[in-house]
């Protein structure tokens, strides 16, 4: 889904004017000036989410004075994001992010063209980019940005945050000196933590995306020297910095896509119709006390309910928006013996469940 881009020409005096005000302090910069701003107006890049970290990206990047800004999101704001994804507000629960940051970003800046994508990366969004923020906090998510930025030679910013532990760093595979996510992280592992179970301090969300934005204009407009071939850790407890050098191996190669099975998806209405079928179907809900305990599906139990009393039922897993369902789901699928009943996510998770007006009792 593709909304609207910027409705004000790039050569509106009035919107002109505006966008010099907002970058004159950009342009005050020992360094910068005019050749900056410059560089800054021809760039374009792509924000691979609008979340926790995306929030704080997109804040500062919209006044930087950027020629187009795409926004790669499929979620849509809930109530317990407000408190770190300071783009949203109350009015904006059960909006796509995309749609909502994109608004906020054209509200600071309209000559910039901003170009908002309520779906799931997907490798061809990196095409006719200078700069890509992986924004998502996900280590598939970035395992796909990687591959796509090395195929086609773009730098990319990575960021995550998640209890009170975050890092920042800067690849380019086709840098002087090649460095790339998989030589930080060279296992193939699936995404594990989440802020929903592990918790996050807000504060570190923006702290992680302050640093994550300038090296953006590091990148574009060499404001400051960009985190290539380090990594720069915070440990939000005791507020410490430390950093870390990153080279590439001799050794160094690719790592192999996981081999674990991608679970089946079931969309809820047909789950619904399942379950109005009696058909055997037994429910896993996989998140915290406190989220189920604003309303589950009728009939779900907890993994720690299920215990072994059904080991080859078939299983269908929820989680808020399918994330952790797909992660406990790849686990059971490789525990299960061949032949055994399947285990499914449900597709968007309780969120799509609500959104269709299905039923959740507490």
């Amino acid at each position: 889904m593709t909304t609207p881009e910027s409705g004000v020409p790039a050569t509106d005096p009035a919107a002109l004017a505006a966008r010099r005000r907002t970058t004159s302090r950009t342009a005050a910069l020992d360094g910068a000036g005019q050749p900056a701003l410059d560089a800054l107006a021809g760039a374009r890049v792509l924000v691979v989410g609008a979340g926790g970290l995306g929030a704080p990206v997109l804040t500062y990047l919209a006044g930087a004075g950027l020629g187009r800004i795409t926004i790669v999101d499929h979620d849509t704001v809930d109530t317990s994001n407000l408190a770190r994804q300071t783009l949203f507000a109350a009015a904006d629960v059960g909006r796509p992010k995309a749609e909502c940051a994109a608004e906020r970003v054209r509200g600071v800046d309209p000559v910039v063209e901003v170009v908002a994508l309520a779906e799931r990366f997907r490798p061809e969004h990196v095409a006719d980019h200078d700069v890509v923020v992986d924004a998502a906090d996900s280590v598939e998510v970035t395992r796909a940005v990687s591959d796509a930025c090395a195929a086609a030679r773009v730098p990319f910013v990575w960021g995550t945050a998640l209890g009170y532990d975050g890092q920042v760093s800067v690849f380019h595979d086709a840098a002087e000196e090649p460095v790339d996510f998989h030589d930080l992280h060279p296992e193939a592992l699936p995404d594990e933590g989440s802020c929903a179970a592990d918790g996050v301090l807000p504060a570190l969300c923006g702290a992680v995306g302050a640093v994550m934005a300038a090296q953006v204009t590091a990148l574009v407009a060499g404001l400051g020297e960009p985190l290539l071939g380090r990594v720069l850790t915070v440990d939000a407890r005791r507020w410490r910095w430390t950093e870390s050098r990153l080279r590439r191996g001799p050794g160094s190669v690719r790592p192999a896509a996981p081999t674990l099975a991608e679970p089946p998806r079931i969309a809820p209405a047909e789950l619904a119709r399942r379950l109005d079928d009696d058909a055997g179907i037994v429910l896993v809900d996989v998140r915290t006390d406190e989220e189920r305990a604003t309303g589950v599906i009728p009939g779900s139990l907890t993994p720690d309910d299920l215990g072994a009393s059904a080991p080859d039922a078939e299983l269908v897993v929820v989680c808020a928006s399918g994330k952790r369902a797909t992660a406990w789901a790849r686990r059971v699928i490789a525990d299960r013996p061949d032949g055994a009943l399947p285990v499914t996510v449900l597709d968007g998770g309780i969120t799509a469940w609500r959104q269709e007006g299905l039923h959740t009792t507490c």
